[in-house]
């Protein structure tokens, strides 16, 4: 009868392990809609959050706005690593194309061109952010979007592999 017993508080030990499991899972991916009126600003604090907060910056978009480019060129300059993978000049919209020569030529940031990029992702190693469109405070704020926060350890390595995809081939790094 001990027997038993023991194997039901063994079970059950197991049982609370996965249940606290998937909890954890449950939180850390986060799907959200943004650019309504009530809304409006959540995209742009929560990749404001993660560019002030992160150790290291990855970060996909099809161009960047000035804003964003003052904050990128801020938190490079004190020492955060940084990569940033964008449109060729060419595709950028004409009036941002003076922010893509500022970024390019500073030295605290490695800019990669992809003319395939569509999308928007800024990575850390603790959080990444993505949703469609470029880094853009007033294009955040005035299209709805769906955005992903995922802070869950293994989908954000997942995410640096999308990221490496986009480097060119002599650039990726080897994730085995």
């Amino acid at each position: 009868m001990s027997l038993i017993k023991a194997e039901n508080i063994r079970l059950k030990k197991k049982v609370e392990d996965l249940e606290n499991r998937l909890i954890n899972l449950v939180g850390a991916i986060k799907i959200f809609a943004t650019g309504m009126s009530d809304n409006e600003l959540e995209m742009n604090n929560h990749i404001a959050e993660i560019i002030s907060s992160g150790s290291e910056l990855k970060i996909v978009a099809p161009y960047i706005s000035e804003e964003y480019a003052i904050l990128l060129q801020d938190r490079s300059n004190s020492g955060i690593k940084m990569q940033i993978v964008v449109n060729d000049r060419r595709l950028w919209p004409k009036n941002y194309q003076s922010i893509y020569d500022k970024l390019k030529n500073a030295s605290t940031i490695d800019v990669i061109n992809n003319p395939n990029v569509h999308y928007l992702m800024v990575w850390s190693p603790e959080t990444t952010i993505f949703t469609s469109g470029p880094l853009s405070k007033e294009h955040l704020m005035k299209s709805i979007l769906i955005g992903t926060i995922i802070t869950e350890p293994a989908k954000n390595r997942d995410m640096l592999k999308i990221f490496n995809l986009m480097l060119p081939s002599f650039m990726r790094q080897n994730f085995n």
